[in-house]
């Protein structure tokens, strides 16, 4: 009988190429998060219509968005702690069922009262799907490429949601609003079904615990052909954090200021990510463009979107994360400079809200890489899904704060010059980020 060798799961993936079966897995989190954008943009396609149907007026819409939000925050919470206890596959799951048949239930509402309920449920299941396709796609992939999976991740997050208003334009006029629910629960569904039969758990996650060494083998044996010829063993990594799935755990071992800062970057990025979206098409009205330049700018901006996510995996990889973040938050602010001083034009609006886009969401999807890279196993789904709910603190603050500017009086440039005092924030927490990691690493030496 052969002897048996010990090894880690992390240097055997780190030393293997990718295979198939790492390639699906992280395809299969691709189209969670795709189906993530196209059910959480969908209202925001769909608002007049449902207004119009449902007989009320489309600006009594506030509270359904502030509960999809609500649900978002509360799902990203409990589930990203779930994954770190259950399992990333478990919890990934439950959380892709959930929002696929509230999405669909959406289709039946009658009422205003019906709709906030429906959104906030669906909101628990996308805000919870997001941190464990993140964790589990990152941990299939060698420590060379672990930032790619995230980078698609955050591609297929806008790439979901241009998909839901192309398909819109074909569906509504001839079946209506309510069909593009059915759908967006459909998908989801029956994506759920091929979760549960070609989505492996994380095997890095599995061999935490010992008494399921033989699903770490059978899974090993898939990415390493040599494992069963070496009748290999694989022992868990040394624990760093005492308590998977404890938030307080973000806290402890020199990871305070880290976690602390990690937030803070979150909700000024997502301010600035959500107030775009909500008063560009306004403001730009405000400043005598046509009606068109609204439309072109968030086109654009989402398209910019896609390519920056698409690109900032490859760059974290070439660049350190804090060096390109800081970048691209400089460059952002001053691209809201020159859209605050200079002459608009259809032409300029639509470029800089290219480049803006492929700015500011490339900075978001290297937020979700920094987090799920930042933190080890056994609390990464904890980290990555706090921080994404703790951010989204700042989707709800962007677009009241440039409400109550426009309220006030404010111009259109003076508004835009305004969303360079986020991206400045964040450019400092990220510098203290950078000197901050000194501390964790001293404390993991000692």
């Amino acid at each position: 009988m052969a002897a048996v060798r010990t090894y880690q799961v992390d240097e055997i993936i780190d030393s293997q190429p990718v295979g198939s079966l790492q390639v699906r897995t992280v395809a299969l989190c691709c189209c969670v998060a795709a189906l993530n954008g196209y059910d959480g943009q969908l209202v925001g396609f769909l608002a007049p219509s449902m207004a119009a149907d449902l007989h009320v007026d489309v600006r009594s819409f506030g509270p359904m968005f502030a509960a999809g939000f609500l649900g978002l925050m509360m799902g990203a919470m409990s589930m990203g702690p779930l994954g770190d206890r259950l399992g990333r596959r478990p919890a990934l799951l439950i959380s892709t069922i959930v929002f696929g048949v509230l999405a669909g239930l959406t289709g039946f509402v009658h009422s205003l009262n019906e709709l906030v309920l429906a959104r906030f449920l669906t909101g628990l299941g996308l805000g919870g799907a997001l941190p464990n396709v993140a964790a589990l796609a990152t941990e299939y992939m060698p420590k060379r490429l672990n930032r790619i999976p995230a980078s698609l991740i955050g591609a297929a997050i806008p790439a979901g949601a241009m998909g839901a208003g192309l398909i819109a334009t074909v569906i509504v006029p001839g079946w209506g609003w309510r069909a593009m629910f059915y759908l967006g629960g459909l998908m989801p569904l029956m994506l759920a079904a091929v979760l549960a039969v070609a989505l492996p758990e994380s095997a890095r996650y599995l061999s935490l615990d010992s008494a399921k060494q033989g699903q770490v083998r059978r899974i090993m044996a898939k990415i390493w052909p040599d494992a069963a010829r070496l009748n290999a063993h694989f022992d868990a990594p040394p624990r760093i954090a005492e308590s998977g799935g404890s938030v307080f755990e973000l806290f402890r071992h020199g990871r305070a200021t880290v976690t602390s800062m990690l937030w803070l970057i979150n909700i000024m990025s997502f301010m600035v990510l959500y107030f775009i979206v909500s008063w560009m098409p306004s403001l730009l009205k405000a400043a005598s463009l046509p009606v068109s330049a609204g439309i072109t700018s968030i086109t654009a901006f989402s398209f910019g979107g896609i390519v920056g996510s698409l690109a900032e995996g490859p760059l974290m990889n070439r660049f350190s994360p804090e060096r390109l973040l800081f970048a691209e938050y400089i460059a952002f602010a001053m691209l809201v400079g020159i859209l605050a001083a200079a002459p608009l034009s259809l032409g300029l609006v639509a470029m800089l809200s290219f480049v803006m886009g492929v700015t500011i969401q490339a900075a978001q999807a290297g937020l979700i890489i920094f987090a799920v890279t930042l933190y080890p196993t056994e609390i990464r789904s904890t980290g990555a899904g706090w921080s994404v709910a703790v951010g989204i603190v700042g989707s709800i603050i962007g677009p009241l704060l440039g409400g109550a500017a426009m309220l006030a009086g404010w111009s259109a440039q003076a508004i835009f010059a305004s969303g360079a005092v986020p991206a400045l924030c964040a450019c400092g927490a990220v510098g203290v980020i950078a000197w901050s990691k000194r501390e964790i690493r001293e404390h993991r030496a000692a």
